[in-house]
């Protein structure tokens, strides 16, 4: 079995004297994608956080391919792509242009062929030309989504990339984060959707008041009922 792109052991966030996360252990091989569900408030997005690095942990290792993860070091940020909630657009650039020159800065091989091919696998195609002011909600947050995969990373950790999309939107998300796996991506993200989960994720963990409450092969989770859709 290949090793982990990413382990953490007991990870532990506070702040004003109070436990915002408590985190046991998690590992992600090459390929894997492990869902982080929970009601808002459970500590999802604290989680990715301090994965990425954008949190100090009070206590605990986070590892990338058994290093320490750091965020401001130029290995970590080549190899991992972030979608958090601050993430933005540059507003002077066109859709095809924003793509390009993430693609190009990050080392990317065939850099046309590889932005056509993301237009068109989530839908942007026909706003190639557009820029981020002129986009509905949806397809600024494809746009976002877009910068993050065009890139080559080892590691994506994506705070519900789902949202403000619609069916037919998730879907070919769904359909392009499937493909980064088939790559050989490692993947955490946070998700209310449970159509998503079951397309994506091949494990699940159950956050609720920042502690685990289940963590487990998918199908085997959902059974069990931890989840917020119970």
């Amino acid at each position: 079995m290949a090793s982990p792109v990413l382990t953490a052991e007991d990870i532990q966030v506070c702040a004003g004297g109070r436990q915002l996360l408590a985190v046991p252990e998690l590992a992600v091989p090459p390929g894997g994608c492990l869902g982080l569900v929970g009601v808002n408030g459970s500590g999802k997005s604290t989680l990715l956080k301090a994965l990425a690095g954008r949190c100090r942990l009070d206590r605990g290792t986070v590892l990338l391919d058994g290093r320490p993860a750091r965020e401001h070091e130029l290995a970590f940020r080549q190899h991992v792509g972030v979608l958090l909630d601050d993430a933005d657009c540059f507003p002077d650039l066109t859709v095809a242009e924003h793509l390009r020159m993430v693609a190009t800065a990050h080392g990317t091989d065939h850099v046309d062929a590889r932005c056509d091919r993301l237009l068109d696998a989530l839908g942007l195609r026909h706003r190639a030309d557009a820029f981020p002011d002129t986009l509905s909600a949806g397809q600024r947050q494809l746009l976002l989504l877009a910068a993050v995969l065009v890139r080559p990373a080892r590691l994506l950790l994506l705070d519900e990339p789902e949202q403000r999309l619609d069916t037919g939107a998730r879907e070919r998300l769904a359909a392009a984060l499937r493909q980064c796996r088939n790559d050989g991506t490692a993947i955490v993200l946070a998700v209310h959707d449970q159509h998503l989960l079951d397309r994506v994720a091949d494990r699940v963990m159950v956050l609720d008041g920042g502690h685990v409450v289940d963590h487990g092969p998918t199908a085997e989770v959902l059974t069990r009922g931890a989840t917020p859709w119970r």
